[in-house]
């Protein structure tokens, strides 16, 4: 059953099975025959005891001072009503034209009277119980319920910033490389304008979705590669790129942009105009899988005094909010390499 009607379905359960099941298995004797004004008001208050309890007192008591002084005072009230229902002066035929009879008469009547009024009190701690703990159960789910769309609208919007901020990082990176080439005067500088627009149409029109499909992803590091080779000298950089895929899971998608940083941060510190170097990055989706390595030689390093940039600690928060649970992120920098390792479950 869905959980938005749940409530429904025990309201239901306690009104048409549990309520009367109770009634019919209690020790009396024709209450509904011979006191049947009787049972109609108590039926009636028990059902009202039961709504009032479950839908006012119960949310009630997780506000206010206030309404949990004015819950407990209803449910005080709630016990003096149905201490007055079980005054009420119930009828039981009796036969008898023995002189003893008529004490007799009173004696059975006082007797039954009792178990009528015990029996009254039954229900009522029954229903009581039986209410408060719906109502309990119901403002839990409800609590939770709040507190896990208040945590998705917080990532929602941790992650729309994020985004917001890998966009200026792109942007950064790629007009260097673009003013570069001007400044150089190459005649590179022409196709690089017309990558460099297919790369900002892919940002803007892609960067903007929840999930994209991997073979895009890797397109569009494709032509990012392809435009940073534009400012690097091939006979001292090469860059070795390789995507494969299973297709054992055709459709299997992942969040847009989620890569480009190791690999911005690869051909960043892992190029030199005066050293070789080999950039690696492979992308490989296997068994519902997705591996991505990058790996350069740190020819270009950091400044002692730089702090670490946005790009890689954006990455790790949207790995977090995006596969809590489902990702593995591995970067370590030895031996003068500095070597990625993102592994992410794909969902089916």
């Amino acid at each position: 059953m869905n959980n938005k009607y749940l409530p429904l379905g025990i309201d239901l359960f306690f009104c048409l099975i549990l309520l009367p099941a109770m009634i019919t298995l209690l020790p009396v004797e024709r209450w509904l025959e011979n006191n049947s004004t009787f049972v109609v008001l108590l039926v009636g208050w028990l059902y009202t005891v039961y709504f009032l309890t479950r839908k006012a007192c119960v949310p009630m008591l997780f506000r206010s001072r206030r309404q949990l002084i004015i819950a407990l005072c209803l449910l005080v009230g709630t016990v003096l009503v149905t201490w007055l229902v079980t005054q009420y002066q119930m009828e039981f035929p009796f036969r008898g034209d023995h002189p003893r009879s008529e004490r007799i008469r009173r004696v059975t009547n006082l007797s039954k009277i009792r178990l009528h009024q015990q029996g009254t009190w039954f229900l009522y701690l029954v229903t009581i119980c039986f209410s408060i703990a719906v109502g309990l159960l119901t403002e839990l789910y409800r609590q939770m319920s709040e507190r896990q769309s208040v945590e998705f609208e917080k990532k929602k919007a941790e992650l729309a910033l994020y985004k917001a901020q890998i966009n200026p990082h792109f942007l950064f990176n790629t007009l260097n490389t673009l003013y570069g080439l001007m400044l150089a005067q190459s005649e590179k500088a022409e196709a690089a304008f017309v990558q460099f627009i297919h790369l900002v149409k892919y940002m803007y029109t892609r960067a903007t979705q929840d999930k994209v499909s991997i073979a895009e992803e890797a397109q569009y590091i494709e032509q990012y590669i392809e435009l940073q080779k534009n400012r690097l000298d091939e006979s001292r950089t090469q860059v070795d790129y390789t995507y494969e895929n299973d297709h054992a899971c055709p459709n299997a998608q992942i969040a847009p942009m989620l890569l480009i940083t190791f690999v911005e941060n690869a051909l960043k510190y892992g190029t030199s105009a005066h050293e070789k170097s080999l950039i690696r990055i492979r992308l490989q989706v296997k068994d519902n899988t997705l591996c991505f390595i990058a790996e350069n030689p740190i020819v270009n390093p950091r400044p002692a005094d730089k702090a670490h940039g946005i790009g890689i600690a954006n990455c790790r928060k949207r790995l977090e909010l995006l596969y809590p649970s489902a990702h593995k992120l591995n970067i370590q920098e030895q031996d003068g390499w500095y070597k990625v390792e993102l592994e992410i479950k794909l969902s089916a």
